[in-house]
């Protein structure tokens, strides 16, 4: 699925991978402890380059339903534009009800 976001680049945006619930999970886990580690671990398992795994890293929600820039609190699906601000985010639902 390609996926892009009016306030970054690149701006014909990225293809991400089909990630399991299992996987989001981990990114998610990942990304608050170190979105450092977060990236590497998307290059190293999924083969994505250092841009698009940082872009990927960067769009995750930390919160379910909250937005990463604006913090507007209504989002409902899980790739979305925030109808506030228009950032993209990665809005996850996990088995620990999506937040970290």
């Amino acid at each position: 699925m390609i996926v892009k976001c009016k306030n970054c680049l690149p701006k014909e945006g990225i293809d991400i991978p089909d990630f399991a619930i299992a996987e989001k999970s981990k990114l998610m886990a990942l990304t608050v402890q170190s979105p450092l580690h977060s990236t590497k671990y998307i290059i190293d398992n999924f083969k994505l380059s250092h841009r698009d795994a940082k872009y990927i890293v960067t769009h995750i929600n930390k919160i379910y339903g909250q937005c990463n820039r604006c913090k507007f609190d209504h989002l409902d699906e899980e790739y979305m534009s925030c109808p506030e601000c228009g950032a993209l985010n990665f809005n996850w639902k996990t088995d620990n009800g999506g937040e970290i």
